[in-house]
């Protein structure tokens, strides 16, 4: 039985892999999406892809809520149009509980669930005005 060789990752490549998911991750690419793009363009396991995924949107994270520089707003935006995708892709995979899901995510953030004129609250606990 031959021996399986595995050729290493070097420090540079580990960090360039870990650069290019931050950018990616910065441009809006969703997570799922993103795993297995790095699991094809830097021809790694899908496991080992989700590990560099993992550690680059621990950074992203920490780099936008901990710097002032980052427009909060911006950041916003940005996870709408994620779950604008997400929702989209969903319907059309026939998903429809992820689709649910992904538009009551949205609603929550841009608040239009409870504060809208119209919602009447939960039907067994009388109105409050």
């Amino acid at each position: 039985m031959p021996a399986v060789t595995r050729k290493r990752v070097t420090a540079i490549e580990k960090k360039q892999r870990h650069e290019w998911a931050m950018r990616q991750i910065d441009a809006g690419m969703g997570l799922s999406e993103l795993t297995a793009l790095t699991a094809e363009t830097w021809g790694c396991s899908r496991r080992n892809a989700r590990d560099v995924v993992c550690a680059a949107h621990k950074d992203w994270l920490d780099a936008a809520y901990g710097s002032e520089e980052i427009d909060q707003k911006d950041l916003l935006f940005q996870q709408v149009g994620r779950l604008e995708r997400i929702a989209r892709k969903a319907e059309n995979t026939g998903q429809f509980s992820a689709a649910v899901g992904a538009i009551t995510a949205l609603n929550r953030m841009m608040a239009l669930g409870a504060d809208q004129k119209g919602f009447r609250g939960c039907r067994t606990h009388p109105r409050r005005y």
